[in-house]
């Protein structure tokens, strides 16, 4: 005989799918590293809110675009799709609706743990240690992976954007060119001081990051400040939406969620675990390392054609945005949905 139970008690079937649910979190932009809601040793956490509910998780899309070449030095051309646009959009809707066409649904999971670290002249220093880096969805583009476990150090890195006030101290001193306005977009010249700067060549950035005794930081660096030690698809979570990053609103619209990138830090809720904000979004930002397709586990490259960008920008799809996405840049790039963060060493 079958037996047959019959729960009335809500709170128990809710802690019956949060069971459920939990036993197969990790799924989504790449695995963990730590144990599901265990903060890394000898740091305070404290609980995101924002971070993903069942509410907020997008409706599965039928069929992902077709993928881009997956072989081959890169093309001399913008390092974005959509980056050459200059139409103003419309304004935006509060809310994402396009899925990511790279990733598994995500499960809904209890929100994850928001780290306290150290925080100085504008830098957050990152605990370092090893993480699996890449997708592994096997709809991610061919450049994101196989996945593969790499350490980082612990470092530092900008919890922001460098601004549109702080490069112009550079430029002020000859250490630094000012940015040509490439576009009417640009936003040197927009007469806002806490806009991220943009349309700035790599060679630029990297000055700038000398300039203050920094560095631009390496690819694994950035990834991991992005997702630390959550197999997630943005740095929130899951979910785009224009509260938490300024992307396109999606990927089937080339409209942003808003008409420039946001002045810095004005989207908390976007935060990584580590507490780094806009690293979806806003801008896209330079790295230190060279571009190549397919990376292993070992160091990358000593030179190449073009250097690498991460995390999309306010003319990216949400799917461009992601904490695995990866694209390039060549040294003549310098578009209005470029810009940059600066790191240290410990």
């Amino acid at each position: 005989m079958t037996a047959r139970v019959m729960i009335t008690d809500r709170s128990f079937l809710v802690v019956l799918i949060a069971a459920a649910t939990g036993a197969v979190l990790g799924r989504g932009a790449g695995a963990m590293i730590h144990p599901a809601g265990a903060p890394i040793a000898g740091l305070a956490a404290v609980p995101v809110g924002a971070l993903p509910s069942p509410d907020r998780l997008p409706a599965r899309a039928a069929e992902p675009p077709a993928a881009a070449a997956s072989s081959g030095a890169p093309a001399a051309t913008a390092s974005s799709g959509v980056r050459e646009r200059e139409e103003e959009p419309d304004e935006p809707h509060p809310d994402a609706t396009g899925e990511n066409p790279y990733e598994e649904p995500a499960p809904a999971h209890p929100a994850p743990l928001r780290l306290q670290l150290p925080l100085r002249d504008g830098m957050l220093r990152l605990p370092g240690g090893h993480f699996v880096m890449g997708s592994a969805s096997a709809r991610a583009p061919a450049n994101e992976r196989p996945v593969r476990p790499v350490t980082v150090a612990p470092f530092w890195i900008d919890r922001t954007e460098v601004t549109v006030a702080a490069y112009r101290a550079c430029v002020a001193t000859g250490a630094c060119q000012a940015p040509a306005r490439a576009s009417a977009t640009c936003t040197y010249d927009a007469d806002d001081p806490d806009l991220p700067v943009s349309c700035v060549h790599w060679a630029d950035a990297d000055a700038y990051c000398g300039w203050v005794g920094k560095r631009l930081p390496s690819e694994r660096e950035w990834e991991y400040a992005a997702r630390g030690p959550l197999a997630v698809p943005f740095p929130w979570g899951v979910g785009a939406s224009c509260a938490d990053a300024v992307t396109l609103i999606n990927e089937q619209s080339g409209k942003s969620c808003a008409r420039r990138p946001a002045r810095v830090g004005t989207h908390p809720g976007g935060a990584s675990v580590f507490g780094v904000q806009d690293m979806s979004g806003n801008l896209e930002e330079w790295t230190a390392d060279w571009y190549v397709e397919l990376l292993g586990p070992g160091p990358g490259p000593r030179a190449g054609a073009a250097h690498v960008l991460r995390g999309g920008g306010w003319l990216s799809t949400p799917s461009q945005s992601r904490t695995t996405s990866r694209n390039w840049g060549s040294a003549l790039e310098a578009g209005a949905n470029v810009g940059f963060r600066c790191a240290k060493d410990d």
